[in-house]
């Protein structure tokens, strides 16, 4: 059966840039792993298509010959297109010190790319809060194990610091997968952040709207505002116009490298009535004829 393109495994296009190709590989693989119900050939034929276009060498010999560039084409022939030498044309070597010619050349290198420690990504998603004050998780991977020919199943705990964002990568020293001389590569793991149902985050900032009505925005008002801390009442001005924002300093995330934090800032949103009853409605006009006799 013959070997799909590395391109198509991934879902690319030959003109991929490096993050394209991590973030296709990134998503294959947590798609097709074994643990969330992948098919294990799938999951490996995506880490070796990850293994050839995530490395910038391999990739532009993958680009100029294929599958060919890797073949171990004993008996003759060049494995990376072409007849006579793979290491130019008309260059001349003597391979009988490497023990089985050609082939053993490529048998070195194969053995060389086994022994190599992997690293290993695995995506989690936390709440908003547990972003906020930081938590400690604890998953079970099945990790590859190259020594023992064998996948074994590890329970991680992942202490995630306070403040980590949405995106942002936690590394896990010695916890990827082992090669064949009992070396282990790192763990990589990707946080995604749940959205709040009122707060959002803008750096250091957080971030939340409120709705009051034109008499509250125009009189002032106290309204109860949910932050970081828990429920804290707040004063909203009086003649607050659509969009206003008011600051709560010191009310949001630590900043990083200082010992400041973050504010927490209040985007006033003002709701005209679309319905209103007639005593309403006469005082609506008193205060209208009000304000022309005022102005004029």
């Amino acid at each position: 059966m013959s070997k799909r393109d590395y391109y198509e495994v991934l879902g690319l296009s030959k003109g991929a840039t490096e993050e394209e190709i991590k973030k296709a590989f990134r998503k294959q693989a947590i798609k097709h792993h074994p643990d969330k119900g992948g098919n294990e050939d799938d999951f490996k034929e995506i880490n070796e298509a990850y293994e050839v276009l995530g490395n910038p060498q391999k990739r532009q010999a993958y680009d100029q010959f294929g599958h060919a560039a890797g073949a171990d084409q004993a008996g003759g022939g060049n494995p990376f297109g072409g007849g006579g030498s793979p290491f130019g044309d008309g260059a001349q070597f003597d391979f009988s010190g490497f023990g089985g010619g050609m082939g053993g050349i490529f048998d070195m290198f194969f053995r060389g790319a086994q022994n190599q420690t992997r690293d290993v990504e695995i995506a989690i998603t936390i709440d908003f809060m547990e972003a906020v004050q930081g938590a400690t998780k604890e998953i079970s991977l099945r990790i590859a194990d190259n020594q023992s020919g064998n996948r074994k199943q590890e329970n991680v705990k992942i202490k995630i610091p306070a403040g980590i964002d949405d995106g942002q990568s936690i590394k896990l020293e010695g916890k990827g997968e082992v090669n064949s001389q009992g070396q282990r590569g790192d763990l990589y793991v990707l946080v995604r952040v749940r959205p709040h149902k009122s707060l959002r985050r803008d750096g250091a900032n957080i971030i939340s709207e409120i709705t009051v009505d034109m008499a509250d925005a125009a009189l002032g008002v106290e309204v109860d505002i949910e932050t970081l801390k828990g429920m804290l009442t707040v004063k909203i001005p009086s003649g607050s116009q659509p969009g206003r924002v008011v600051k709560l300093s010191d009310k949001g995330l630590p900043i990083l490298g200082t010992n400041r934090l973050g504010d927490h800032l209040i985007i006033i949103n003002v709701v005209v009535p679309n319905k209103l009853n007639s005593k309403q409605k006469l005082a609506l006009e008193q205060y209208r004829n009000s304000t022309k006799r005022h102005l004029w």
